[in-house]
C-alpha cells in the first residue's frame, strides 16, 4: 500500500509542493469517485473495508460526498444503493419525472480557470423526501449548481438519482457511471417547456446573461459620463460620496463621456483617439480603460442614490495599447482605480447596477420587508428559490402588481387596517411600490426598458441600491398627485381655484400707451405672452378634435376622448410657458382692485406689516364697486363709440395689481364685466397659492426635522393663551425619529411628475448661473416637457424676463452633492465652511450646507430637435463623444428641495429618451469597438 502511494501522482505532487513555495493552483488530473491509490473501493468484487473519500454514516443518517473542487454536499433520501448517471434524452424523460424536478438546495460560485471534468464538477444534489413518490425505486432529475467553470463553458450535465433494491452488507453501495450514448448538447439545449426543467438546460436558463454569452459578444453597451480616479491607498468596498470626501491622495481626471461596453467578465471604456484621423484608419474607437469583473478585488457600490450613479473600484489593469498619460493607472500594479459612472437614463442605470451586482455574487435574501407608511406597519414577503438561485421564481413573485395585490390582501385581514384602506379607495387612491433611502424615493415606475423589453427585475433591482452600508427598503405608498385642497388650522377648507387667462391691454403709466398682452395663470404664477403666440383655448361649444383633424369626436360618444382633451390642454399650457416673455409670482401681488383714477399711479407705498398678511385683511377682500353702467357696456370699440365719456369708460374697464415692491400695474379688459371677472378670479388664486407655499414650507421643515434628527432653527413654543403654559419646560412636540415612516414624503416625489398630468412638472426659485464663473443670480426655474425654462428675477420689474436660451434635456446629465461640488473652480467650494441658518419668504427655515444644495446640469445645443415641447426628437443629430457641452449650476434652498429637483429632472430625461427610441439606440451603437 505504501509503495502504491509513493508511485501515485498524488505522492509526487506532494513532494514537489514541499520543495517549492505553496501555491493555490490546481494539481492533479481528473479522477473517478471511489478510486483510491489505483483501487476501486466501490467495486462489489473487492469487498474491502478501507476508508475512502466517500464518508458513509450508519443507516438513517445523512451522507456527504466530498470532492476537491467544488465542495458539494449530498443528502440522500434513503440508505439504499444509488447510481448517478447523465441526463437521458428528451424522449426518455416521462411526465412524472418532469413533475419531480427539484431545484438545488445550495448554489455557490467557485473560481476555476479551466473547465473541470464531469466527475469533479457535476453537482450531485439530492432533494428531500417526496411522499408523492411512494415506496420503491425513485427516479428524480436534479439540476446541478452553477459553478464558475460552467460560466466559462457550461457543462450540460444534470444527474438522476435511482434507488434500486437494497443490497446486503454494511453501509451503502454507490456507483457513478455515464451512459454509453450521451445525449448531444444541441438536443439538450433545444428542449422547451417542462422538459427543460429536468435537464441542464434548465440550469443554464437560471444563470445570468453573461453566462450564456459567447466571448467577445457585448452584453450591455451605453454612453456614460465617467470620472476616473486613482489612489495608492486602499479604499472602502462601499465607496460613495461620503467616502470620497474623506479619502486622501486621490488623483482625479475630469468628467468625460465614454462608450462603456460589457464583455463577458470585464467592462471596456472607449473614447476618441488623440490623433486626428486615427479612427478612420483603424476603424475603431480607442480602448482607454478596463474594469475586470472576474477579479476578487473588484468592488461595486452605489455612489449616490439621488443621482443613481455607481462606482467600481478595481486594481490597475494593463492594456495592449500605448498607455500615454496613463502611468498612474497602468504603470503600477499597486493601488486602486476608481470609476464612477453616471447614465442619463435612471432606469438604465438601475439595470446596469443590478446585472453587475448579480455578476459579482449578489445574493437574494430569504425575504424582503415591505413597509406601509400610510398605516405605519410592515410585511415580510418570502423570496422563492433564494437558496437555489432560482431567479425566475423570484421574478414571477416580485412583480409590481402582484406585490401590491399581495400587500393589500393581507392588510385587509386586519380590521383596523381594512377600514383605512376602504376609506382611501373610496377617494380613488391607489397604491404603488417605491424604494426609499433616507428622504429619497425611487418609484417602481417602468417595467419595460427603452426598447420595450420586459424589466423582470423592476422590483428586485432595489436590492442593489445600498449606499454606505445602508440598504434601501421597499415601501408600498399611496400614489399622490399635487394636492388641490388645503386644510387650515381653524378647520377651514380651501380648494384650488380655477385658472384664468385672456387678452388684455397694459396701460403704461407715463405715456398712457396700450400694449396688447395675453395673461395666463399656471400653478400660482402669472405668465405674459404676445397675442400672436397666446395658444388660446378653443371657443366654448367647439367640437373637440379627434386623432385625425378632419374628424370631430364628442366626449360623450367616445370615452377615450376625455383623456385626449386633457393631454391637449396640458400640451397647450406647456407651449404657453415656452412662449412666455415673462412671469410673475402671484404671492408678490398685494392687492387686486378696480381702477379708480383716470391716470394710473406708478408707485404706491406698501407697509411691511400689511404686506405680510394682506391676503386675510378686509381691504384685500373689499367689495368691488359696481354700477348699472357696467352691464350696459357691450365691450370693444362699439362700446366706446356709444359712450359719452370715453376716458371714464376706459377707467371702468381697467383693474390694477399692487405689488409688494410698490409698483402699480394697470390692465384694461374688453368690457367692464370682463374686468370684474378678472378681479373676482385673481383674488382667490392669490390667497390660495400664498397659503399653499406656507403649508408646503412647514411640511418640508417637519420632514427635515424627523429625517435628520436636528432640532428646528426656531423652536416651537406653547401659545401664551395655553392653559399649561409656563408649568414646565418640556418641548411642545415629540423628539425626532430618524426611522419614521414619513408618509408625507410622497408629496415631494408626486406622480404629477411621472404622469405629466400638469403643464408645469416642477417650478421654484433657485440661484443659478451659466458656466463655471460668474455670480449666482436669483432665477425662477420651470420644468416642462423636455425643457428647462429660466426667468431672471428682479426686484423692481413687473415680470421676470425669460432667458433666451432654453435648456434641452436631450442628452443631458445631472449630478449633485459632493460629486458636483468638487468640479467647481478652486476657491468656490469650502468643505469646512460652517452652515448658515436661513429664512425665506414662505417661512422655510434651513441650515443645509452648500454641498447639500448644489446640482449641475451638463447639456448641449441640439441640432434637428423637434420644435415646441415635443419629447420625440428622433431626427436630432447624434453627438460625438467629445461634443462640447455647456453647464448650468444651481443652488436650492434646502437638501430635500435639491433632491426632489434632481429626481424630477431625471424623470423628464427618462421620458425624453423613451420618446425617441430609434435615436437612443443609434446613440448607443455609434462608434466601432475592438473585435475580440
Amino acid at each position: 500500500m505504501r509503495r502504491r502511494w509513493r508511485e501515485s501522482e498524488w505522492s509526487r505532487a506532494r513532494k514537489r509542493q514541499k520543495q517549492t513555495a505553496a501555491t493555490q493552483k490546481w494539481i492533479g488530473n481528473s479522477f473517478d469517485i471511489g478510486v483510491f491509490l489505483g483501487v476501486d473501493i466501490l467495486d462489489d468484487a473487492l469487498n474491502t473495508s478501507t476508508s475512502s473519500p466517500l464518508n458513509v454514516s450508519s443507516a438513517g443518517s445523512s451522507t456527504t460526498v466530498a470532492t476537491v473542487r467544488p465542495a458539494i454536499n449530498v443528502i440522500p433520501p434513503s440508505t439504499e444503493a444509488e447510481t448517478f448517471v447523465t441526463a437521458p434524452s428528451e424522449s426518455e424523460v416521462s411526465s412524472s419525472q418532469r413533475r419531480l424536478a427539484l431545484s438545488p438546495r445550495v448554489s455557490r460560485d467557485q473560481e476555476d480557470p479551466k473547465p473541470e471534468s464531469a466527475s469533479s464538477s457535476t453537482a450531485l444534489l439530492v432533494s428531500s423526501d417526496d411522499p408523492a413518490c411512494g415506496p420503491g425505486p425513485s427516479n428524480r432529475a436534479i439540476a446541478p449548481t452553477t459553478t464558475k467553470a460552467q460560466l466559462d463553458g457550461p457543462l450540460d450535465l444534470s444527474v438522476r438519482v435511482e434507488s434500486p433494491s437494497p443490497t446486503k452488507g454494511k453501509g451503502k453501495d454507490k456507483h457513478v457511471h455515464y451512459q454509453d450514448d450521451p445525449v448531444p448538447p444541441s438536443e439538450v439545449l433545444a428542449r422547451t417547456g417542462d422538459a427543460v426543467k429536468v435537464t441542464s438546460a434548465g440550469a443554464v436558463e437560471q444563470t445570468t446573461r453573461e453566462a450564456t454569452t459567447k466571448w467577445g459578444d457585448v452584453i450591455m453597451r451605453d454612453r456614460m459620463l465617467v470620472r476616473v480616479s486613482y489612489t495608492e491607498d486602499a479604499v472602502s468596498p462601499t465607496f460613495d460620496e461620503w467616502q470620497n470626501r474623506t479619502t486622501r491622495h486621490l488623483e482625479n481626471e475630469g468628467w468625460a463621456e465614454y462608450i462603456v461596453a460589457w464583455r463577458k467578465n470585464r467592462l471596456e471604456l472607449y473614447e476618441n483617439h488623440h490623433t486626428p484621423g486615427k479612427e478612420w484608419f483603424t476603424g475603431t474607437k480607442r480602448l482607454s480603460y478596463l474594469v475586470p469583473l472576474d477579479s476578487t478585488s473588484t468592488r461595486l457600490s452605489l455612489y449616490s442614490f439621488v443621482d443613481l450613479s455607481f462606482c467600481l473600484s478595481c486594481p490597475p489593469t494593463s492594456l495592449n495599447v500605448d498607455p500615454k498619460g496613463r502611468r498612474h493607472f497602468f504603470g503600477s500594479t499597486r493601488g486602486t482605480n476608481i470609476f464612477i459612472f453616471k447614465l442619463k437614463c435612471r432606469t438604465r442605470a438601475v439595470d446596469w447596477l443590478w446585472h453587475i451586482w448579480r455578476h459579482l455574487g449578489g445574493q437574494l435574501p430569504p425575504y424582503i420587508e415591505v413597509r406601509a407608511p400610510a398605516i405605519d406597519t410592515r410585511l415580510k414577503v418570502d423570496v422563492p428559490g433564494f437558496d437555489a438561485a432560482d431567479i425566475d421564481a423570484a421574478y414571477d413573485v416580485f412583480k409590481r402588481d402582484n406585490i401590491v395585490r399581495l400587500c393589500e390582501k393581507y392588510l385587509r385581514t386586519a380590521p383596523e387596517y381594512r377600514a383605512l384602506l376602504e376609506r382611501e379607495e373610496a377617494k380613488g387612491v391607489r397604491f404603488d411600490l417605491a424604494w426609499r433611502l433616507n428622504t429619497d424615493l425611487d418609484w417602481v415606475w417602468k417595467e419595460e426598458d427603452v426598447q420595450g423589453q420586459a424589466r423582470k427585475w423592476a422590483v428586485l433591482c432595489g436590492l442593489a441600491l445600498k449606499q454606505a452600508d445602508k440598504p434601501a427598503h421597499l415601501e408600498i405608498r399611496m400614489v399622490r398627485h399635487l394636492p388641490t385642497r388645503l386644510h387650515m388650522k381653524d378647520g377651514t377648507r380651501l380648494d384650488e381655484p380655477p385658472a384664468v387667462e385672456g387678452y388684455l391691454d397694459r396701460i403704461r403709466p407715463n405715456s398712457q400707451l396700450k400694449q396688447s398682452i395675453y395673461l395666463v395663470t399656471h400653478d400660482g404664477y402669472l405668465f405674459a405672452l404676445t397675442p400672436a403666440r397666446a395658444h388660446q383655448p378653443s371657443p366654448p361649444g367647439a367640437t373637440a378634435t379627434g386623432p385625425i383633424p378632419s374628424q370631430s369626436v364628442s366626449i360623450a360618444t367616445d370615452p377615450n376622448m376625455e383623456d385626449t382633451v386633457r393631454r391637449a390642454e396640458v400640451r397647450r399650457g406647456q407651449l404657453q410657458i415656452m412662449e412666455a416673455t415673462g412671469m410673475s409670482d402671484l404671492r408678490s401681488i398685494v392687492a387686486v382692485r378696480r381702477a379708480f383714477q383716470l391716470l394710473p399711479p406708478q408707485q404706491e407705498q406698501v407697509e411691511p406689516p400689511t404686506a405680510a398678511d394682506w391676503e386675510d385683511s378686509e381691504g384685500f377682500w373689499a367689495q368691488v364697486e359696481r354700477s348699472e353702467d357696467d352691464d350696459d357696456d357691450v365691450g370693444g370699440e362699439a362700446g366706446l363709440a356709444a359712450s359719452k365719456d370715453k376716458a371714464h369708460l376706459r377707467m371702468r374697464r381697467s383693474f390694477e395689481l399692487v405689488l409688494t415692491s410698490g409698483r402699480v400695474v394697470r390692465y384694461e379688459a374688453y368690457s367692464c364685466a370682463t374686468a370684474l371677472e378678472w378681479i373676482v378670479r385673481l383674488r382667490p388664486l392669490v390667497s390660495y397659492w400664498k397659503k399653499r407655499h406656507q403649508v408646503d414650507a412647514r411640511l418640508e421643515m417637519d420632514v427635515a426635522r424627523v429625517s435628520t434628527g436636528r432640532e428646528r432653527i426656531t423652536p416651537h413654543r406653547a401659545r401664551e393663551d395655553h392653559e399649561h403654559v409656563g408649568e414646565h419646560d418640556m418641548s411642545t412636540e415629540p423628539p425626532p425619529d430618524r426611522d419614521e415612516s414619513l408618509p408625507d414624503l410622497s408629496f415631494f416625489y408626486n406622480w404629477c411628475v411621472l404622469d405629466g398630468c400638469r403643464p408645469i412638472l416642477k417650478c421654484g426659485r433657485l440661484y443659478g448661473r451659466k458656466g463655471w464663473w460668474g455670480q449666482y443670480k436669483h432665477t425662477q426655474l420651470v420644468l416642462i416637457a423636455g425643457h428647462l425654462v429660466q426667468f431672471h428675477i428682479t426686484g423692481t420689474g413687473v415680470f421676470h424676463h425669460r432667458k433666451k436660451k432654453v435648456v434641452h434635456l436631450i442628452d443631458a446629465y445631472v449630478c449633485s452633492g459632493y460629486f458636483a461640488a468638487q468640479y467647481l473652480p478652486e476657491g468656490q467650494y469650502d468643505a469646512n465652511k460652517p452652515p448658515v441658518a436661513r429664512r425665506y419668504q414662505d417661512g422655510l427655515e434651513t441650515d443645509d450646507g452648500e454641498e447639500d444644495t448644489l446640482f449641475i446640469i451638463w447639456y448641449r445645443k441640439v441640432s434637428g430637435a423637434a420644435p415646441g415641447v415635443r419629447r420625440n426628437n428622433s431626427k436630432a443629430d447624434i453627438p460625438p463623444l467629445n461634443a462640447k457641452r455647456k453647464v448650468a449650476i444651481f443652488r436650492t434652498r434646502s437638501r430635500l428641495e435639491r433632491d426632489s429637483w434632481v429626481w424630477a429632472i431625471n424623470v423628464e430625461i427618462e421620458r425624453t429618451v423613451r420618446a425617441s427610441r430609434e435615436r437612443e439606440e443609434a446613440v448607443r451603437q455609434s462608434g466601432q469597438l475592438l473585435k475580440k
